[in-house]
């Protein structure tokens, strides 16, 4: 298994981005799915992987996507970190 380096959520905690280091580009971004009784546990959408978060981010935006993110991407454990600085 892939180890997962950063993961972005949507305002709604469905959709988001995973980051993971990948042998070959280093790291590969997943646009993902989240099961809504646990946290963490998601479903990588049709297989798809991309070289950038920003590309794996766009396939929310393509209009003949059945999955919409809603609003904004935040990383999950960057919270803690705002609140102090």
């Amino acid at each position: 298994m892939k180890q997962v380096v950063a993961m972005w959520k949507d305002e709604k905690n469905n959709l988001g981005v995973i980051e993971v280091k990948d042998h070959i580009f280093g790291s590969s971004f997943h646009p993902v799915a989240f099961n809504s009784g646990q946290p963490y546990e998601y479903e990588i959408i049709n297989n798809l992987w991309y070289t950038t978060y920003h590309g794996a981010r766009q396939f929310f935006r393509s209009k003949t996507n059945t999955y919409k993110g809603n609003g904004r991407m935040r990383k999950i454990g960057q919270e803690k970190e705002q609140e102090i600085c």
